[in-house]
């Protein structure tokens, strides 16, 4: 059995790579909120990506499909910059919440890697009675 997170290939829509969590024989209360917080935020930022990149793709056809009505049969890289600009400034306010919410779920992560981290310290002086 192996003793460590397990990394899969990229998800074809949201391009993030799945973690399966390695679960401890003897796993704590502190390890277990730890490992079920960072599933949580995994899913959670699995779920932006796909909704985001779906999104994307869905205008990007869109954008060419509008060239294409226009007799353009290929987009330059020019009218494809225009689009991505427009797209990444109509969904400025959705990366910024994003972002924040990012920021604040990884805190949280931080924090209970610190507290995991102290129990173990403790474990540890407690076996080798410091």
């Amino acid at each position: 059995m192996n003793n460590v997170d397990s990394v899969g290939p990229p998800d074809p829509v949201s391009n993030l790579r799945p973690i399966k969590y390695h679960i401890p024989k003897n796993e704590s209360r502190v390890e277990r909120e730890l490992r079920l917080k960072r599933i949580e935020v995994a899913k959670w930022n699995h779920e932006f990506w796909t909704n985001h990149n779906l999104r994307f793709l869905k205008e990007r056809e869109a954008y060419k499909k509008c060239l294409s009505d226009k007799g353009i049969s290929t987009a330059t890289a020019d009218q494809m910059s225009e689009f991505y600009k427009d797209f990444l400034d109509r969904n400025w306010k959705t990366h910024v919440t994003y972002n924040f919410e990012w920021y604040k779920k990884n805190i949280t992560i931080v924090r209970l890697m610190m507290n995991k981290n102290m129990f173990k310290a403790i474990q540890w002086i407690k076996i080798f009675k410091f």
